[in-house]
C-alpha cells in the first residue's frame, strides 16, 4: 500500500510539472509575438512580391435584402507586381447571376459582355467593378492597422500562420472593398505565414456603405504568392 502510495504522489508530481511547463510555453509564446513586427515583416515582403493568385468573397447574411442594382459576390483571378488584374467577377443584378471576364491595366478596365463575349474598356473611376487594388489595399492595411492583438497561431491554405486582429480605417478598406461611404473602422483579422511572412488572408467584418446589411463581411484569400502572372489588355 505504501509503495502504490508513492507512485501516485510520483505520478501526481510529474502530471503537476508537465502542466506547468505547457502553461508556461504557451504564456512565453504569446508574449514574444509582436503584433506590429509581424505586420511590419509582412509589408515588406508583400511590396516585394512578384503577384499571386486571389479569391475576393463577398458574404452576405442570408437575411439581408436582395439588392436592385450591380453587386460584386466574388472576384477571382491573378495580381501581378505591375498592379495588373485579370479575373472572373461573380456579380448579381437584381437578384440574378452571372460571370464577367475582366482585366485591369493601370486606370484603363475590361470588361467582357457576358452574352456576345466581346471586351469593353471604361476608365477605372467609371467602371461597375471600382477601384480595386487589392496588392496596395493589403500593403496598407498592414501598415495602418489601428491597435493589432496576437490573436495565437492557425492554419490557412496548408500553411501556418500568425492571427493579428484589429481595426482598419475606412480609407484603408476602400481599396479593397471598392466603394466605402461610411467613417467607421472595420474589425479586420489578418492571417500571416510565420515561416515566408506573406499574407495568407484578410477578412473585414462590416457594412462599406449606409445601404448595405450590417451583418456583411468580406475575405481576401492568397495563394500562389510570390507567383508572377504575365497580365495584357484583351483583343
Amino acid at each position: 500500500m505504501r509503495s502504490r502510495n508513492i507512485w501516485l504522489t510520483m505520478l501526481t508530481a510529474v502530471v503537476g510539472i508537465v502542466m506547468l511547463l505547457g502553461l508556461t510555453a504557451c504564456g512565453s509564446d504569446q508574449e514574444s509575438i509582436d503584433p506590429r513586427e509581424v505586420l511590419s515583416r509582412s509589408s515588406a515582403r508583400m511590396k516585394e512580391i512578384k503577384g499571386f493568385h486571389f479569391v475576393y468573397e463577398v458574404h452576405k447574411p442570408s437575411s439581408a435584402t436582395v439588392g436592385q442594382g450591380l453587386e460584386i459576390a466574388r472576384i477571382t483571378g491573378d495580381v501581378n507586381s505591375e498592379g495588373h488584374m485579370k479575373a472572373e467577377v461573380d456579380v448579381t443584378f437584381a437578384g440574378t447571376p452571372f460571370k464577367l471576364g475582366f482585366v485591369a491595366i493601370g486606370a484603363t478596365h475590361y470588361l467582357q459582355d457576358p452574352l456576345s463575349g466581346k471586351w469593353e474598356s471604361s476608365p477605372a473611376d467609371e467602371s461597375p467593378v471600382g477601384s480595386l487594388s487589392l496588392s496596395a489595399g493589403t500593403i496598407r492595411i498592414l501598415d495602418q492597422i489601428k491597435d493589432p492583438v496576437y490573436e495565437g497561431k492557425e492554419e490557412k491554405g496548408g500553411t501556418q500562420t500568425y492571427h493579428i486582429s484589429g481595426r482598419a480605417a475606412a480609407e484603408d478598406v476602400d481599396a479593397i472593398a471598392g466603394s466605402v461611404s461610411t467613417e467607421e473602422d472595420f474589425p479586420t483579422d489578418l492571417f500571416i505565414g510565420i515561416e515566408d511572412h506573406y499574407v495568407y488572408e484578410v477578412d473585414i467584418a462590416g457594412p462599406a456603405t449606409l445601404s448595405e446589411d450590417p451583418g456583411i463581411s468580406r475575405s481576401i484569400e492568397l495563394s500562389n504568392l510570390d507567383t508572377f502572372v504575365d497580365i495584357k489588355a484583351p483583343q
